[in-house]
Parts: structure tokens; sequence; C-alpha cells
């Protein structure tokens, strides 16, 4: 019978699963996430976007320096003032939208709070992607700067909400941050915090 201090090391090795992939390198691209009450949109700069899936957007507002892409349930986001039926309906899950605001600045001006990521080699060709796969033509941007919303092919849930979204479109991007189990804007913050501070580190 083996002893137990050979079976040991096995037993370790094995609960410990696989080891990390490395973080891939960061390149000059980058991206900046702004919370604004409960949700987060993500932004590019409008001359990151001028070419691929996302072209229609930039040339809808040739004026915008970025634009802020979002994601939400689409019964409270095309609401006047989202109320206690929106609620309800936010814990049943169900269709959704892909956001899109043309913006002055890097990010929206109603944000309370936001930070700035780089990105590696293709990542903003990566978010693009992700976020031009989600509807059936690529959005149109308002002229004037107000919001837009389209129809997306994901649905929102409880398991994947405007958070998790932007956490996906991250890791679509080649950053290491969590996705499964985001779903609240402090989970996101807090998160994306760390991965600002681990770039920080390999500046």
């Amino acid at each position: 019978m083996p002893s137990r201090r050979l079976l040991l090391p096995g037993l370790v090795a094995a609960c410990a699963g696989p080891p990390p992939r490395p973080a891939p390198a960061l390149s000059a691209e980058a991206t900046w996430v702004a919370a604004e009450a409960w949700h987060l949109d993500l932004c590019l700069p409008a001359g990151a976007i001028g070419t691929g899936p996302l072209a229609p957007v930039a040339a809808g507002a040739p004026w915008a320096a970025s634009f802020a892409f979002g994601f939400g349930l689409e019964s409270w986001m095309r609401a006047a003032r989202p109320g206690s039926a929106e609620a309800l309906g936010a814990l049943a899950g169900g269709p959704a939208v892909v956001s899109v605001r043309a913006l002055p600045g890097p990010v929206p001006g109603g944000a309370e709070e936001s930070l700035a990521l780089r990105l590696p080699a293709g990542g903003t060709a990566a978010i693009a992607a992700f976020v031009a796969g989600q509807v059936a033509h690529p959005p149109p941007a308002d002229p004037r700067g107000g919001q837009v919303l389209v129809p997306s092919r994901l649905p929102y849930s409880l398991g994947f909400t405007c958070n998790t979204w932007v956490m996906r479109a991250l890791a679509e991007a080649g950053l290491p941050v969590p996705v499964a189990g985001i779903r609240l804007r402090g989970e996101a913050m807090a998160a994306l915090r760390a991965e600002q501070a681990r770039q920080a580190g390999t500046a």
C-alpha cells in the first residue's frame, strides 16, 4: 500500500489545477471604463474604431473624441424612468440592447468613477468585433451625442449583467480579468482596479 507521504504531494498537485496563463504583453492601445450609478460603459477612442466593424459608428459622429458602449436589459434601458416593474424584470432577465454614445471626451460627463486600461496588441479590434458580433448591423451613432440602443443577440440575466458584459469584452481583448461571478459595479471595478495595479507594476 503506498505511504501517505508519497500520496500527499500528488493530491496537492491534482487540486492545484493547471497554472494560470501568463498575461499577454501590453501595447499602446487603451480603453476607459466608466461607472455611472449601477452601470458600466466601455469607452474606445474614435480614431481606434474608424476602420473595422464599428466604422459606421465613428462616421455617424465625426466630432466625437470617443464612444461609450454598454449593455443592459431592454425594458430597463428604454424606460424613461425605470421603476419597480423594470426592477422585477431585471430579476427575470430577458432581451437586451447594446447602447452607443458619442462623447466629446474620453468618458461620459456623468461618470462617477473611471479608469484607463492598456490593451494587448489587437485588443481594440477584438472589443470592436465582440460588440459588432451582437447586432445584426453596426449601430449608427446619434450625431447629437444621444444614446442609441440596438437589440443584442446576448440576453440579459442576473448572471450576465452590464458589468459582466464589460468584463467579457475586456477578456476578449486579452486582459486577464474575471468574467464569471461578476455581476455588480463594485465587483467589476474592484477587479479592474486590480488589473490597473498589475499593469502599473509591469510598466
